[in-house]
């Protein structure tokens, strides 16, 4: 092993180092224009205690005129005639005479008595207000409310990789959504699933072999593991491919399709080794349509390109498509930032946490799948700057420390469940953190989760209960079954690549009945809808807000890693004796 970590990945000269940042720091150009944070507008939260000032007659002192309630009042006389019987004080009435009796016998002015009364009053009922909350919550008030406020109003910018995937339109679902299928392919109702996953079926007996595919499959397997040994890498071997996704659920056809679109990623790597967004540079020379709309994502666009190699099994030691790999591990590795808080590939973006977190995973799952000990330091800077990162309800946002959503949050789970598998060091408050993140996430025995707040985000559904099957959920949890059969019935999207991807991954996992209606439709989609002619072939692109800001090469990366899915099967998708725990 060489003592320069660099040496496995410098084999060619790279290109020319970033420019440096008045800091002194290498790997930052300089900011686009309008790339700093947004102010936060949201409204402040109201306060839960206020309550509303007593109204003058309430808390007013005696008229003037009045007789005084003392023990040496007048006799009853002409002038001074019998008062007639008034009602019953009660105990605050009482008090209040032996208050005014005090004060009148101190001649105090009444405009300080008042004062005194009104304050001792609104104490009082301020007291009983608060002591009547308490134990209604047993921690942080993990709430968003200005952030996501924020961050709704950021609908022209990129949130990258589909952000907060919308349900399907209601007026006209034909412009995002795929027609109904064929009454005999048709989704089944939500309740039918329900029954057919919850009832005993019976099937003849297969071999061995075909067994354990199956289970694999249904995540009824109990001895599956995280490690570069385990069954769950060694599907990505090359020679293994094709026999697992045909026993999977994949197609010849759709695994022709994935290696078309690794050509196609291929073809558009920039000179420096990384991807970019705006993929119409270098050899495309513009000969694609559709580009990204944002030019300070290339860690992003670089972690998803290097992301569908690795679920294919090429890394930078293995295939046809190792120096692509390799030059694009070692430009990560360029622009890795190091701070006193770890590694950084926040290249200077005001939603820098995508870029970190997918860039991260990626480098995560380069070291676990080859073990090379030349990334071994750079993965652990990384994971330690999504560990500083990490705000205190749990979750990620678009900065460091600010209050976050599941689609940013995702990716940094994503890479932290790699980094695990791949022995990596993560602190125990880290993952803990996580469910507690999720939990805000999530209305109180919902099968569903939100964007920023509990919701029915169908995206953020697939994403948060991904994250419980990984944290040792079980598949056959009632809110599991009752998302994967919400998710199913709404069918696969023609647009949002995304959402196809994540729920793939969901569902493979929660395995049949869920699994088997929901694969055959995405993914004979995503065959027929790939491009098949000119410098565009093996790409996708779909025209949609995200698709328009991410761009032919952010959709054909989750596009080619949605086909992936038979055989990923990486550590961050396993189901084991010991899954995503401490």
């Amino acid at each position: 092993m060489p003592s320069d970590p660099r040496s496995t990945l410098a084999n060619q000269p790279p290109a020319a180092p970033p420019p440096i940042d008045p800091n002194g720091r290498a790997g930052r150009a300089a900011p686009q224009p309008g790339t700093t944070e947004r102010p936060n507008t949201g409204a402040p939260p109201s306060n839960p205690l206020a309550t509303p000032e007593p109204s003058a007659a309430q808390i007013a002192p005696a008229a003037e005129g009045a007789p005084p309630l003392t023990a040496s009042a007048p006799a009853h006389s002409l002038d001074h005639p019998e008062p007639q019987p008034q009602p019953a004080l009660g105990r605050w009435g009482i008090y209040w005479q032996r208050v005014q009796q005090y004060w009148d016998s101190r001649k105090t002015p009444a405009l300080l008595i008042s004062l005194i009364l009104h304050v001792s009053i609104l104490l009082l009922l301020a007291f009983l207000t608060f002591s009547g909350q308490v134990g209604m919550q047993d921690g942080f008030d993990f709430t968003i409310q200005n952030e996501a406020n924020n961050q709704e109003q950021l609908t022209s910018e990129l949130k990258l990789a589909a952000g907060d995937s919308p349900p399907p339109p209601t007026s006209n679902p034909e412009q995002d959504w795929e027609p109904p299928l064929p009454a005999e392919t048709a989704s089944t109702s939500i309740s039918e699933l329900l029954t057919l996953a919850t009832s005993e079926q019976t099937t003849p007996q297969p071999d061995a072999a075909v067994t354990e595919l199956q289970q694999l499959v249904s995540g009824s397997a109990t001895s599956l593991t995280a490690s570069f040994s385990g069954s769950g890498v060694e599907g990505r071997q090359l020679l293994k491919r094709q026999e697992l996704a045909l026993a999977r659920g994949g197609t010849l056809e759709s695994e022709q399709a994935v290696e078309r679109a690794l050509e196609w990623l291929a073809a558009h790597q920039m000179p420096s080794g990384g991807w970019s967004l705006v993929h119409t540079g270098g050899e495309c020379n513009e000969r694609c349509g559709n580009p990204g709309s944002h030019e300070r994502f290339d860690p992003a666009a670089t972690g998803l390109s290097l992301l569908a190699f690795l679920g294919a099994g090429y890394t930078h030691l293995e295939g046809k498509h190792k120096e692509t790999v390799r030059r694009g591990v070692y430009f990560l590795y360029q622009i890795l930032e190091e701070t006193p808080n770890g590694g950084s590939f926040l290249y200077q973006s005001e939603r820098g946490m995508y870029n970190h977190g997918i860039a991260a995973f990626a480098m995560c799952e380069a070291y676990q799948l080859t073990q090379d000990r030349d990334l071994l330091k750079p993965a652990q800077q990384a994971v330690d700057f999504i560990v500083h990162a990490q705000s205190y309800q749990g979750g990620w946002g678009y900065l460091p420390k600010k209050p976050g959503d599941l689609t940013i949050s995702g990716w940094q789970m994503m890479a932290l469940k790699s980094a695990q598998a791949a022995g990596l060091e993560i602190p125990d408050a880290t993952i803990l953190a996580i469910d507690i993140f999720l939990d805000t996430q999530q209305a109180e025995e919902s099968s569903f989760f939100g964007y920023a707040r509990p919701g029915k985000s169908p995206t953020c559904t697939a994403i948060g209960n991904m994250i419980r099957l990984f944290r040792g959920m079980s598949h056959t949890d009632p809110r599991i079954l009752q998302s994967a059969a919400f998710l199913n019935s709404m069918g696969h999207s023609g647009t949002d690549a995304y959402y196809n991807y994540y729920v793939s991954l969901y569902l493979f996992h929660v395995g049949d009945p869920f699994w088997e209606r929901w694969n055959p439709r995405v993914r004979d989609y995503l065959v027929r809808s790939q491009a098949n002619y000119g410098h565009e072939a093996g790409s996708w692109y779909f025209d949609n807000p995200y698709g328009k800001e991410g761009g032919r090469l952010y959709t054909t990366a989750m596009c080619a890693m949605t086909l992936e899915v038979y055989y990923r099967f990486s550590p961050l998708y396993q189901q084991s004796d010991q899954p995503f725990e401490l």
